[in-house]
C-alpha cells in the first residue's frame, strides 16, 4: 500500500495515536529512499532519530502534522517543545539534528510541495548554531529536565534509576544542612520516586539507511508521552 503522508490530518487524537508509530516508520523510510535521503546518508550513514522525534513530539504535544505545519509551528517545536521535553546526555547528540531536519524538509518540499516546507528549511538553517545551546539551557527545560541536568552537572549517572536516587539523596542532604525547608529541587526530586522521567534521546536511536527504519525505541516511550499529553493536543 502506498504511503499516505496525509494520514494523520483531521483525525482526533484517539484515532491517530494507534497509527502514529507506523506513520513515523513510513515517513523515515520515504526519506531514506529519496535523493535527499541518499545524499544525506553519504555523510551520515545512521539517521532517522531526529526526524522521528520531531514528527512525534510535534503531533503529541501540539497536534502539528507534517503537511499542515507552518514555520511558526516549527519554531514552537524547535525552540520550546524539544528543549523542554527532550533530555540529551551529551552536546554532540544534537549535532546532527539540524542537518538531518533540513534534508528532511527539503525532501518534503520537492516530493510533496508542502506550502511551508521551504520556509521551515530556511528557518532550520538559521538556527543551526543555536539549537544545541537551547537543548542544554536550563531555562528552557521543564521541571523534570532541570532535575536531570542538575544531576548530570553534579557528576551523577542520570540515565539510571540508581543515579537519580543517589543525586536526590545527596541534594536533599545538602539542603537539609543549609536550609531545613524544602527547596524547589528537593520537591522536584521527590517527583521521580516511582514516576517516569522526561524523554531521553540516545545516539543509538539513529537508523541506518540500509535497514527499515524503526521508531519504537528512539529514546522515549510513545505511549507514555501520548498519555501525558492527551489533554494538550489541539
Amino acid at each position: 500500500m502506498p504511503f499516505n503522508i496525509n494520514q494523520l490530518n483531521n483525525l482526533d487524537y484517539d484515532s491517530a495515536e494507534p497509527l502514529l508509530a507506523d506513520y513515523i516508520d513510513g515517513v523515515v523510510e520515504q526519506f531514506a529512499k529519496s535523493p535527499e535521503g541518499e545524499a544525506y546518508a553519504q555523510e551520515h550513514p545512521e539517521f532517522g532519530g531526529w526526524i522521528a522525534t520531531f514528527t512525534e513530539m510535534s503531533y503529541i504535544y501540539e497536534g502539528f502534522t507534517l503537511p499542515k505545519m507552518t514555520k511558526a509551528d516549527a519554531q514552537i517545536v524547535m525552540e520550546h517543545i524539544l528543549p523542554r521535553k527532550l533530555t540529551l546526555m551529551h552536546r554532540e547528540e544534537a549535532e546532527d539534528a539540524i542537518p538531518e531536519l533540513i534534508a528532511f524538509w527539503n525532501f518534503l518540499k520537492r516530493e510533496y510541495n508542502f506550502r511551508s516546507a521551504g520556509a521551515i528549511a530556511t528557518y532550520l538553517a538559521k538556527i543551526e548554531g543555536k539549537f544545541t545551546d537551547w537543548m542544554f539551557d536550563p531555562a528552557k527545560g521543564g521541571m523534570a529536565k532541570s532535575f536531570i541536568m542538575s544531576g548530570m552537572k553534579a557528576g551523577f549517572d542520570m540515565t539510571s534509576e540508581e543515579g537519580i536516587a543517589a543525586f536526590q539523596k545527596a541534594y536533599n542532604q545538602q539542603i537539609l544542612r543549609e536550609e531545613p525547608n524544602n527547596s524547589f529541587l528537593q520537591q522536584l526530586g521527590s517527583l521521580f520516586t516511582g514516576s517516569e522521567r522526561e524523554a531521553q534521546f540516545p545516539v543509538s536511536s539513529s537508523k541506518s539507511s540500509k535497514e527499515k527504519p524503526k521508531t519504537n525505541t528512539k529514546g522515549f516511550d510513545s505511549q507514555n508521552l501520548g498519555k501525558k499529553s492527551k489533554g494538550k493536543k489541539k
